[in-house]
This record gives C-alpha cells, structure tokens and sequence, in this order.
C-alpha cells in the first residue's frame, strides 16, 4: 500500500484565503503523482489552515467547493484521499474526515469525537463515540482528529471493528502520543497535519517517514498485515518459521517491549497462514485472553 501523507507546511506559508491552500495541495498532488501514490491523507480542515476564525461563519458554498475540490482530485489521480474539511449536516456544523475512493465518491467518514471548548462555543458539534472504520480495497480504515488523541480510548472501537490503520488529521502535531497509541493497540497511523511534522507510523510506534523543511510531504509502502505478537509461549517459534519460510518472511523482534512482528514478502503466502500453522496468538488476542482467565479468578474471590 503505497501511502502519501501531506503538511500544509504553515512555517513556510502565510495563507490569505481558502483558494490559497486549495493551490497549494493541487500543486503538491502533480509532485505526487509521479510515485502513483494509491492513498493519501490531508491534515485537518486543511483549506482553512492559517486563516484566523476558522469555524466563525462558515458558508456552505465554501463547504460544498472544499467537497468537491477532494472529489475532483481523487478522480483525477485516481487515488483514495482522506482529510478532515467542516460539513453541515441538518444545521449543524461537524469537523468531519472523508474517505474518498479513486473514483471520486464518498465512501466513508468520521466526525471529531472531541471539538476543543473554542470549537464547540463557534458552533461545532462533537461526533459520536461509536463510529465504523471505512471499508477499503485495503482493508478497514479507521480516523481521528486532532483533540481527539487525548482519548484514545475511543479508538477501540473501531479497533475492535476491524481497523488496523488510521488517519490522524490534525492540525497539532501528536508527537509522542501517537508512538504510545500506535504500540498499545498495535495500528499504523498516518498523520497528516498543519505543520513539518506529517509522518508515518508504523504498528510498533516507530515513524517510518516524516515531513521537513526540504519536503513538505511524504511517501512510504506499508504492509499493513504486518502483525505483532507477544514473545509469551511462542518466542521459540521464530526460528522453525525462518528455517521454513526463510527471505519470504520478515521477522522483527522488540527485546524491551517482549514483542515481535511478522510480516510477508511473498504474495502467496500470507501471515494468517502462518499463525495457523505454527498456532500462534496475535498479541491483541493474548491480552484479551489473559484478561478474560483475570477476571474468571478475580470472580472467585467474590464468591
């Protein structure tokens, strides 16, 4: 999955109006599409970055041209986009992140869980705690934005419902809270954001790329069936799987963390065949298993 993640690079820029950044990221998508990037991610409300009042007096002619700006790229380079804009929905204004496929429909989207106190006294409403990943020819995509990253508890239940990638659009960058997020519930997360600090992380909290001064956006192939386990009753198996599969597989181990991943570099092996075969737990699975014999022998000292 060849991923793009863009900043709005706002060290670099000062914005007068919505056309402005609209430019700028159409004439970062002919960078882009030199690479045949397959998804790309915006930061949060990305046409209104560095205009003052953002969410004061929003016109719905500027909602619906920042809609169909995303509809018309991804058509154009036939790529999935994923960025927060505002919506109104029934009179009410949602910070809201669409999915859009590369044929330029809206397929998917997810509204801020958690507005900041500014936000919510200029009229945005929060979104609620259960919303579904977005199916995608890759596989289910979660979201969050922004403030939201203070809660990332409210992430597992798109975890829960298949989501083993996220979007983060934001406008504040995340920075070591994402790496946590990302190790403890074992997801990529690409983040897209208002300044140099747009980047890509992978399953273990560990960014993969990251966007700078010389490069206000970037790329990297991701494999997100790479999966974690737990070296717990199944470290020893490592070395039966490499002396089988030996360069079709890339086996990572995390001494500190007692974890290792496992990923695939043969199409036609994938790694669910591979814990089959070798019965191994996912890590998720061996926390929730632990958990579920926790609280069998916690219901016995009640007893």
């Amino acid at each position: 999955m060849k991923v793009v993640t863009i900043s709005m690079a706002l060290e670099f820029r000062k914005v007068k109006n919505i056309e402005e950044n609209l430019d700028y990221v159409k004439n970062l998508f002919e960078e882009i599409k030199n690479i045949s990037p397959c998804f790309v991610v915006l930061p949060e409300v990305f046409a209104f970055a560095g205009l003052p009042c953002l969410y004061k007096n929003i016109k719905k002619e500027e909602i619906e041209k920042v809609k169909n700006f995303l509809v018309d790229i991804a058509k154009k380079t036939n790529c999935w986009i994923v960025g927060s804009t505002y919506d109104m929905e029934k009179d009410k204004i949602f910070n809201r992140c669409f999915f859009i496929n590369r044929k330029g429909e809206i397929v998917g989207k997810y509204d801020k869980i958690h507005p900041t106190e500014d936000e919510m006294e200029n009229g945005i409403y929060p979104g609620s705690k259960k919303q579904l990943p977005t199916d995608t020819e890759f596989g289910k995509i979660g979201a969050f934005i922004c403030f939201d990253a203070n809660w990332p508890e409210n992430l597992k239940y798109q975890i829960d419902n298949g989501a083993r990638l996220f979007v983060f659009s934001s406008a504040f960058p995340g920075g070591r809270i994402l790496n946590s997020i990302s190790l403890l519930y074992q997801i990529f997360i690409i983040s897209g954001v208002w300044h140099l600090k747009s980047g890509i992380i992978d399953n273990t909290g560990r960014w993969i790329k990251r966007t700078d001064r010389f490069s206000y956006w970037v790329w990297a192939d991701i494999n997100i069936e790479r999966t974690v386990f737990h070296w717990d009753y199944q470290g020893d198996k490592i070395k039966e799987i490499i002396r089988k599969y030996g360069d079709k597989v890339q086996i990572e181990t995390f001494g500190d963390e007692a974890l290792f991943t496992i990923e695939t570099l043969d199409k036609n092996l994938s790694v669910s065949q591979i814990i089959k075969e070798f019965s191994l737990v996912t890590y998720k699975d061996y926390i929730k298993r632990a958990e579920r014999k926790q609280n069998e022998k916690r219901s016995c000292l009640q007893e």
